[in-house]
């Protein structure tokens, strides 16, 4: 199967990217390299694999629509997984313009383009901040007209539009609504990298987060499994909570840290407002659809994680100043 997998070189894409080639699929590897976060971070993530046989580059934007017709000319596309985004709740509060022409004319662009050269599947990552205030466990078919920022928002609205080319033009899409995601090549200016930074070399952790707030976290084997199934069992329309369905706050997740580097962390609290209070996802749907099964437990996951980094090299290791803010 030839699968173009928007935002290739960033966290989740590039692990999507790097799956399918060791299952034998065919990639296409699409992204613009924004500045969003470090680039030289993103040439990092694709270099275990930029050379495989089997994987091609395209530095290119979603918004240009003519680069992407062109694309679509050259490559037969079996399926799309389109995770690409502007990402970040209060960044998005902050510059709204950028995050709804990337997120949105982005995601209509290659809906479009889809539809035309007859793909299809069509995958797309969206965000459990679409549930805004919604009660835990959140569920498929809560209503998420309340997102708390202009990220979710964004993300809502595209739910929205891919229904809408799925009812109109028959395109299969399941939309994956993602919770806080852990693994290698996890974005550097996250939680996880920055305690683990903390706990190696003495940076201070800022506990951005309220005492009783909590995320679910999930292991990104997981989440590469269901996507897996989904690029073999298209669905016309679906959408499918992929989380662990076990929340942890953060002062939690700092001490397993701690427990798995065997290293104190130095902490300062600060407010950051429009934070959702808690995240749970309520998997039922996904495990009997698709069979989904979160396994890994968080200390896995950190621990997981924390092997991978400690055998990176040491500019990755010890970061820069813009990944700690």
């Amino acid at each position: 199967m030839k699968v173009l997998v928007t935002g290739c070189a960033g966290f989740i894409g590039s692990n999507l990217a790097e799956y399918l080639l060791a299952q034998g699929h065919e990639v296409l590897g699409l992204d613009n390299f924004n500045n969003y976060y470090d680039p030289k971070v993103k040439e990092f993530n694709i270099s275990d694999f930029k050379d495989h046989p089997k994987f091609t580059l395209y530095r290119t934007d979603l918004t240009n629509r003519e680069e992407l017709k062109q694309l679509f000319d050259r490559e037969s596309v079996d399926a799309i997984v389109h995770l690409a985004a502007w990402a970040g709740l209060t960044q998005s509060n902050e510059d709204p313009n950028t995050w709804v022409f990337n997120n949105i004319d982005g995601t209509s662009n290659l809906a479009e383009v889809a539809v035309s050269h007859q793909v299809a599947n069509f995958i797309f990552a969206s965000t459990s901040s679409v549930y805004g205030t919604n009660p835990v466990p959140y569920k498929e078919d809560m209503t998420t007209d309340g997102p708390l920022g202009i990220y979710p928002a964004t993300k809502k609205a595209d739910e929205v539009l891919l229904h809408a080319y799925s009812s109109c033009f028959e395109l299969n899409v399941s939309i994956l609504r993602f919770f806080n995601p852990i693994g290698p090549r996890l974005r550097p200016d996250m939680a996880i990298p920055k305690l683990i930074r903390a706990a190696e070399y003495g940076y201070t952790f800022t506990l951005y987060q309220g005492t009783g707030s909590s995320r679910d976290y999930t292991y990104i084997v997981n989440m590469m499994e269901a996507i897996s199934h989904l690029l073999a069992h298209p669905y016309r329309y679906e959408v499918f909570n992929i989380g662990n369905a076990k929340p942890v706050t953060l002062q939690e997740l700092l001490e397993c840290v701690e427990k798995v580097t065997g290293k104190k962390i130095n902490t300062v609290r600060k407010d950051r407002p429009g934070q959702m209070q808690i995240t749970c996802a309520d998997t039922g749907k996904a495990k009997r659809m698709i069979g989904y099964n979160p396994s890994t437990t968080l200390n896995e996951m950190v621990a997981n994680y924390y092997d991978w980094f400690m055998r990176q090299p040491e500019w990755y290791k010890k970061g820069e100043e813009a990944w700690m803010v």
